[in-house]
């Protein structure tokens, strides 16, 4: 068998090109496609920073009607596609004492959503319940109303109020707070207050209190919210109990209720407002939601605030 010679190699170095050029490939790949699954990330995370877009999921509620009338077996829990159930100790801010739990949270079969709040006599940790629209549903411009029975009692915060949905992102007081109603210790006194910021460490307070002819306790009554572009309304059945409009907010302060804002309901036991309770708080306490009504800005016909559905004591 004859030989074949071997073709002799003009660049040694080419034996080794092409190798070394399928390593930088598979490295640049390696390298390439993380670092560019990083600026994507870090693009949306600085579009959602500066502007607060709101990720598919979350629907905003200015275009159309949203009605809980909260009927259902007794024992249910409120629509999940509306409401989330916020559990836990830890204070809430406040120092408060109880803990938030999701049995706390349930209809009661007649058409009411029931937060239930017991302190217990033995001295052992209260519980209650808490309850947000936060990621399923918020609002920018129009009214929100809630039909309620507040309960009463040395150490109780029965509270309906909104959140700024940029909460998670810029934290408190930065993302703005609308308290419609609190009644700390009695419901013959109503608190409405409005938080805002002066910087993100700091924040201003706008304050009114209501003394009432009769108990919020004794029967149900009607709660509402309007939010303008740059103003914020809040009303008692047919009674406007805070207006306030940008200007009116104190310098340096910054007026942030321009923005999306979700709806809370909670029921609080102790802290350091309104205090803690005492031998005279009853063991079990509810706050008692017969409806939520939310009416877009386009569709309230320039109605007063006071010509809320149900203000009479009815369902709308």
């Amino acid at each position: 068998m004859t030989a074949t010679a071997p073709t002799p190699v003009t660049d040694p170095g080419a034996l080794f090109t092409a190798p070394k050029r399928r390593r930088r490939r598979r490295r640049w790949l390696a390298l390439g496609i993380p670092a560019g699954i990083l600026v994507i990330v870090l693009v949306l995370a600085g579009v959602w920073w500066f502007t607060g877009f709101s990720f598919p999921g979350t629907q905003y509620g200015d275009d159309g009607v949203l009605f809980e009338d909260f009927d259902g077996e007794a024992g249910a829990r409120p629509d999940p596609s509306v409401w989330s159930i916020q559990t836990g100790a830890g204070g809430w801010g406040n120092n408060e004492l109880q803990e938030y739990t999701e049995d706390a949270v349930a209809l009661d079969g007649a058409g009411n959503l029931v937060i239930t709040a017991t302190v217990p006599a033995d001295g052992s940790a209260p519980t209650s319940g808490r309850i947000t629209t936060h990621g399923n549903w918020s609002f920018t411009y129009g009214r929100l109303s809630a039909r309620v029975k507040l309960p009463e009692g040395q150490g109780l915060l029965p509270a309906f109020w909104l959140l700024g949905d940029n909460v998670d992102r810029v934290g408190w007081p930065a993302a703005g707070e609308i308290d419609i109603i609190e009644t700390p210790n009695t419901t013959s006194r109503s608190a409405h207050h409005i938080h805002g910021p002066n910087n993100f460490f700091d924040n201003w307070s706008l304050n009114e209190s209501v003394d009432l002819p009769v108990p919020l306790a004794d029967d149900f009554h009607v709660f509402t919210v309007e939010k303008q572009p740059g103003r914020v309304i809040l009303a008692i059945d047919d009674q406007i109990v805070m207006d306030v409009e940008e200007w009116d907010v104190p310098v340096p302060g910054k007026w942030v209720f321009d923005d999306p804002t979700h709806a809370l309901f909670s029921l609080a036991v102790g802290g350091n407002w309104p205090g803690d309770p005492d031998a005279t708080t009853p063991e079990v306490n509810e706050m008692v939601i017969d409806w939520m009504l939310f009416t877009p800005a386009d569709q309230l016909d320039d109605a007063p605030i006071g010509s809320v559905p149900g203000a009479s004591g009815t369902q709308p």
